[in-house]
């Protein structure tokens, strides 16, 4: 049920979108196995960005509802759904809406599985949106979430030598242009599942060394290179100090009953 997670898709192009969408499938991947019972899982994906991975979901056999605000990512995943079989393109279904009123559209219980990637950048208050998400999920459901790492916020502009905006890195602890992006911690976000009712399982970082090189082309995927990449930002995203300096965590909790 979880080895379709690691098929190629054609939507990422630059190294550090592909390695996040690579990475985080396969670190979900795991713990799918958790909920192999229950046949084909209900998916919801709120934001169905570039690096998540609904398509690869709905081709191992799942039925996604892909929800975003954002007409261009509708659009975008629309297209790269087009050439799809009908059969996998009828088990996703895309919606235009807010996530964070997921609780408003959705009763409770009505999802095994929520995904919440990249999504919490532009979120001054992550709360909300983790809340909607945990009330829809079943018991023993599952929720993934991506978010910024606020430890690695000064690492890229220190690489690329812009030392005004690394200051302001290390002194904010934020991340990208302007306040308008923000950051985490794991342990906050942790504190924060916890406190509604999806405890962390496990938390990982994503995008250890791509993030320092993010916007040159991916490799060939099954190239040697391609093949390298995976297998060291895998093993980096799993141990400390490594998973701690990553530019995205990815947190799996799992809901509780309540």
């Amino acid at each position: 049920m979880t080895s379709a997670l690691h098929e190629a898709t054609t939507w990422p192009a630059d190294l550090h979108t592909s390695v996040q969408r690579e990475i985080a499938s396969r670190q979900l991947a795991e713990h799918l196995t958790r909920l192999r019972q229950r046949g084909p899982l209900k998916v919801l994906d709120v934001g169905c960005g570039p690096s998540t991975p609904s398509l690869l979901l709905a081709r191992a056999g799942h039925l996604v509802t892909a929800v975003s605000t954002d007409t261009l990512q509708l659009t975008a995943m629309h297209d790269e759904i087009a050439d799809e079989p009908e059969e996998i393109r009828s088990r996703l279904r895309l919606v235009e809406g807010d996530g964070s009123e997921a609780g408003r559209h959705f009763a409770p219980g009505s999802f095994d599985l929520a995904l919440c990637h990249g999504v919490l950048d532009a979120a001054s208050e992550p709360d909300g949106m983790l809340a909607a998400l945990a009330r829809i999920l079943n018991p023993g459901g599952l929720l993934s979430v991506t978010a910024n790492n606020g430890a690695a916020a000064a690492l890229a502009p220190g690489v690329a030598g812009e030392w005004t905006a690394t200051r302001k890195a290390l002194a904010a602890r934020s991340v990208g242009a302007g306040d308008a992006v923000r950051a985490d911690s794991p342990d906050s976000l942790a504190t924060m599942l916890a406190d509604l009712g999806a405890p962390v399982l496990a938390w990982y970082g994503v995008g250890v060394f791509s993030a320092l090189r993010g916007d040159e082309p991916a490799p060939r995927r099954g190239s040697k290179t391609w093949q390298n990449l995976i297998a060291v930002e895998e093993e980096a995203g799993r141990v400390d100090p490594y998973r701690g300096i990553a530019s995205m965590l990815h947190l799996v909790g799992e809901k509780t009953v309540r």
